[in-house]
């Protein structure tokens, strides 16, 4: 009688590494950086842990904070990441149509990440990821409008603003918890408008229900607002040059 075959030993699961992904590739700042935005995509804004991240990566929370120190750093790299392809190429483009061009890129990289919109106003408010190429970029075009000195400084922000204000609210999250509930009581208060205590607003809502701010209940992900976008970015670009007019030097 021959022998019992041995049960082999089950191979224990290579533990996680201190600077090493689970599979050996080389742990990257632009690697956490890549996961961060892919569990951000998924879960949004609220749900983002770097200890979710470390679990995605196969290596220890402690790993990725060497690479990245804080939360805020890589929601600064997230922000970095989604605006690397925004900048036009400078040089090729009028500085009507380059600006076109920025806004539309601005929005095409937001809506690839929408839970992403909120955190960008505050990254760049705060200088997190610091963008220079957009800066310059920016920059160049409004000196080739006209600007200088403080008119530039105004027009810069004025640019800014309008660039990110529409795409913050176009995109801005629905709330976590209970959409369906909250979309339909929203809905619901709309359309119960008094029309003797507010005429134009009732007299228009049928324009406006779900189509203009404040008065929705989706955001850009299920309701582009496409055609406002684009009066957006030509009545910014009308308005800075009727500016450029008003403070070119006589």
């Amino acid at each position: 009688m021959s022998p019992p075959t041995p049960t082999p030993t089950p191979k224990k699961a290579p533990p996680r590494t201190a600077g090493r992904p689970s599979g050996g590739t080389a742990l990257t700042r632009q690697r956490i950086a890549e996961v961060a935005l892919e569990q951000i995509d998924e879960f949004g804004l609220g749900a983002f842990s770097m200890r979710e991240v470390a679990a995605r990566l196969g290596v220890y929370p402690a790993t990725v904070h060497w690479h990245v120190s804080t939360r805020e750093a890589l929601l600064a790299e997230v922000a970095s990441a989604v605006m690397a392809q925004v900048t036009p190429p400078p040089g090729k483009l009028a500085w009507q149509a380059w600006m076109a061009e920025l806004f539309r890129r601005c929005r095409a990289a937001v809506r690839r990440h929408p839970n992403v919109a909120q955190l960008l106003g505050a990254q760049l408010v705060s200088n997190g990821s610091l963008p220079i190429e957009l800066v310059e970029g920016v920059l160049a075009a409004l000196t080739e409008a006209g600007f200088e000195g403080e008119p530039l400084l105004e027009a810069y922000n004025c640019t800014i603003a309008a660039m990110l204000g529409f795409l913050t609210m176009e995109f801005s999250p629905l709330p976590a918890d209970n959409t369906q509930a909250w979309a339909e009581e929203l809905r619901e208060r709309v359309h119960t408008i008094r029309p003797l205590d507010h005429p134009v607003l009732t007299r228009n809502l049928p324009l406006l229900a779900n189509k203009a701010f404040i008065l929705r209940w989706d955001n850009g992900t299920a309701v582009p607002l496409d055609s406002s976008f684009e009066r957006h970015v030509q009545m910014t670009i009308d308005g800075l040059e009727a500016f450029a007019r008003r403070v070119k030097p006589r």
